[in-house]
């Protein structure tokens, strides 16, 4: 193998590539520095102006959040207090209710309600649309305005149109799910 030998001119040149390189690092590095724009990418050092402009608008978009958090809270308490009055109605028709009524009072029944004559006479008073559907009887025939009410059959009023009964003993006992009006 032959030994490479360096003379001073290439060592002269050498030396001088090698400052040349590391000039034109510096160079650069000093030029990004200078022509970086504060809070760049290349300078990340920011103002306290800058700050405190990026807080005031989170600031106003998190009370922009809340208030429209609570007209949704207002909305969902208003659904809730709805939601509780129609439970209150349904557990308030959801059962039979016992009436003692006396001569010639009349009831008269809301849609979807049911009766159950379980003491006295009464008539019934039919609709525009019919008279009271008798579950019971199993006939699929109406008891019709004036027909007497038997004794303990389930009778369905289908429609708000004034069907109901009227007492026409002394005293009747009659069991009642769903609205009612007595007169």
């Amino acid at each position: 193998m032959k030994k490479m030998i360096f003379g001073t001119n290439s060592r002269k040149i050498i030396l001088t590539v090698v400052l040349s390189v590391a000039i034109i690092h510096i160079v650069q590095v000093v030029q990004a520095s200078v022509a970086a724009e504060p809070g760049s990418d290349k300078d990340p050092l920011v103002s306290q102006s800058y700050v405190d402009s990026k807080f005031a608008a989170l600031e106003s978009k998190i009370k922009e959040l809340k208030s429209g958090e609570d007209s949704k809270l207002e909305e969902m308490a208003k659904k809730l207090e709805e939601a509780e009055k129609r439970l209150e109605e349904i557990e308030k028709y959801g059962k039979f209710e016992a009436l003692e009524l006396n001569k010639d009072q009349v009831l008269i029944a809301g849609a979807s309600a049911e009766l159950i004559l379980r003491g006295g006479k009464a008539l019934a008073i039919g609709g525009e649309g019919g008279g009271l559907s008798d579950i019971t009887s199993g006939t699929g025939v109406d008891v019709n305005t004036d027909d007497e009410v038997p004794l303990n059959h389930l009778l369905l009023i289908s429609r708000d149109d004034g069907r109901g009964l009227k007492v026409m003993s002394e005293k009747a006992w009659v069991l009642v799910k769903g609205p009612y009006t007595i007169k």
